[in-house]
């Protein structure tokens, strides 16, 4: 059932069978994959610098920016910049305070901050808000890049935009207060649902972590309303589509958060666990970010959109290709092979 693990020869635990074979399958895989990935780049049509560049648009100037007219929707997105800079300002404070704590230096100005703020609660709110600002800016950047795609004003958007933002606020503000109260006790038999769940990137209480599922969603299901004008023109690999085709994966992995309950066997959660930081997180979020800032690089006038599609492609192989196996080096401290 372990494989031997840990690795300790005085106490008769050496690799098995199994772990070698696999081990075998598992490096011969990647050479082949990494083969794969370079072949598919090697049969595309190489692009010279300039190919870069042609059919893209003008340069966006600084005189630009500075006479564009944002859209009013556009306008109501701001406010998720802004809570971004205030969750990167407290997740930078709750590591400074984790990082004291690793240390000993826990007295500040004669005051013991580990009884009121121990590490279980900083590091916590340090992990989850790093999570958080940044998907802020991912949900504010798509839904301000959005009016320019598909120029077609929705009054009912503006309305979800809003809705979206108070859920987020309401998700966020729930997570840091639970995670405070549940390593306290505060919270008794309910420390599971709106405290600290005890599990590392998935800290938050399930109450917290339904809402943040509620809040890709809503997310996912505006941007496609929006873009929806753009996607009818069936193109299904047009930079709008991959949007689209991003934030729904985003949603679907996030739900192998959801697995791990305080009965599931250990092996089986921290699987899952480890599916909601390197498939989530690091494989469809960046496929995501890769999307966004390529379609904001074509707007500037920076890359034509065949050189941003070509990089979107072999990115998507990539992280895609990258993040499924890189849940593997993570069975080590589940003894699987």
């Amino acid at each position: 059932y372990t494989h031997n693990w840990p690795y300790d020869p005085d106490a008769g635990n050496t690799p098995t069978s199994a772990v070698v074979i696999w081990t075998f399958i598992g490096s011969l895989a990647l050479i082949l994959g990494l083969g794969a990935v370079l072949y598919y780049h090697g049969k595309l049509d190489k692009l010279e610098d300039a190919a870069f560049t042609a059919n893209a648009r003008p340069f966006m100037t600084s005189a630009d920016v500075a006479t564009y007219t944002p859209h009013a929707l556009q306008r109501k997105t701001y406010k998720f910049f802004v809570v971004a800079i205030l969750l990167f300002g407290v997740q930078v404070l709750s590591g400074i305070l984790t990082v004291h704590d690793f240390v000993g230096f826990v007295h500040f100005f004669g005051i013991d901050l580990s009884q009121t703020l121990p590490i279980t609660i900083t590091r916590s709110w340090h992990i989850q808000l790093s999570v958080l600002w940044i998907s802020a800016c991912w949900i504010g950047g798509s839904l301000f890049v959005m009016p320019m795609i598909a120029t077609r004003a929705i009054t009912s958007q503006h309305l979800r935009v809003q809705v979206l933002f108070w859920i987020t606020v309401l998700m966020v503000a729930g997570m840091m207060v639970g995670v405070f109260m549940g390593p306290h006790g505060l919270l008794g038999t309910m420390w599971y649902w709106l405290g600290h769940q005890g599990w590392e990137f998935v800290e938050l209480g399930k109450v917290w972590q339904i809402l943040l599922a509620i809040v890709l969603i809503l997310w996912a299901f505006t941007l496609y309303k929006g873009l929806r004008p753009v996607i009818s023109l069936k193109q299904p690999w047009a930079l709008p589509n991959w949007m689209v085709y991003a934030t729904t994966s985003i949603v679907i992995l996030l739900m192998s958060g959801f697995v791990a309950q305080p009965t599931t066997n250990f092996v089986i959660a921290d699987f899952w666990r480890w599916c909601v930081i390197h498939m989530w997180a690091e494989a469809f979020f960046e496929v995501f970010t890769t999307v966004l800032i390529g379609y904001f690089m074509v707007l500037m006038g920076l890359v034509s959109v065949k050189a941003t599609l070509r990089v979107v492609y072999l990115a998507t192989l990539l992280f895609l290709g990258s993040g499924l196996l890189g849940i593997s080096h993570n069975f080590y401290w589940i003894a699987k092979p």
